[in-house]
């Protein structure tokens, strides 16, 4: 979707990048934040045809207002111009999870898909030792890599307190920021609770990138936290809301989409009636 300059408001317009990794909660925040966020005031978005991450040879269009998929080429040193080119002055976002979690995360997603893989055979086969390092282009050399690189990072583990983050940074209203988290269906076959230490210590050790940049993002999000005033207060009516689909915050949202694109809409949250309406029950 390219950029109509008639349909754009200027008081809503954005420009934002969200590099979205595997398993840190980024469809929540791409799907029930960014997307209904450019639904609702006309912005466009990069929608890439037919795969799962953006590339310029898969994004039709020349002109966009946000990006929110996976984009693995990131660390590449053409794709930072390309985006600057396509998107111009952007502010740039990720999650970040810790590194043990989000590895049984994906393991737990792809094992739902090959019921027969063992996690042997994912560790051997299918994961990317610091995975999150890898996409964001870091080597671990630079103490302050996030603030440098960074409008904001959040933590999937603090994922509240991340969207207030992300509000403060892209100047969103806290309704813009209420989110619908997206359901799971996969059953989770292992948890942190069946390693043992031993275990846990030796997969660190694989994702030794990872854990080093997730101690850093985590320095770095209480030191932007510090910075927001009454905090505190603001998560607390927040987390209201969230629990509450009748507060006030949501009846001004009316209905929006659930999401990627407009080609992949699987729910649908209707404030009226406080309930979420889920698109991928209804007959074809």
């Amino acid at each position: 979707m390219s950029i109509d300059a008639k349909q754009t408001s200027k008081s809503h317009e954005r420009h934002v990048v969200y590099l979205k990794l595997r398993k840190t909660g980024g469809t929540t925040l791409a799907s029930s934040i960014l997307f209904p966020y450019c639904v609702k005031h006309g912005l466009s978005y990069m929608d890439p045809v037919d795969w799962w991450a953006v590339h310029p040879r898969l994004v039709a269009g020349e002109q966009f207002h946000m990006m929110f998929r996976h984009f693995p080429d990131f660390p590449q040193p053409w794709a930072k111009t390309w985006l600057r080119d396509v998107i111009g002055k952007y502010r740039l976002i990720t999650l970040l999870r810790e590194p043990v979690s989000r590895l049984l995360s994906d393991f737990n997603h792809l094992s739902h898909y090959h019921r027969t893989m063992t996690f042997s055979q994912y560790l051997e086969s299918h994961h990317e030792p610091n995975h999150q390092s890898r996409w964001l282009g870091f080597d671990g050399r630079d103490p302050d890599f996030i603030r440098k690189r960074f409008s904001a990072v959040g933590i999937t583990e603090r994922f509240d307190e991340s969207m207030l983050l992300f509000r403060h940074c892209l100047g969103l209203s806290l309704e813009d920021v209420l989110y619908v988290r997206q359901r799971s269906d996969v059953d989770k076959r292992l948890r942190l609770s069946d390693l043992g230490q031993e275990a846990i210590d030796e997969l660190k050790d694989i994702n030794w990138l990872d854990v080093k940049l997730y101690e850093q993002a985590n320095a770095t999000f209480d030191r932007y936290l510090d910075d927001v005033p009454e905090m505190s207060k603001e998560l607390e009516v927040y987390r209201s809301a969230l629990n509450d689909f009748r507060h006030p915050l949501w009846s001004r949202r009316g209905t929006f989409p659930i999401g990627y694109t407009a080609r992949y809409v699987w729910s649908e949250f209707d404030s009226e009636h406080a309930r979420v309406r889920d698109l991928r029950e209804l007959p074809s």
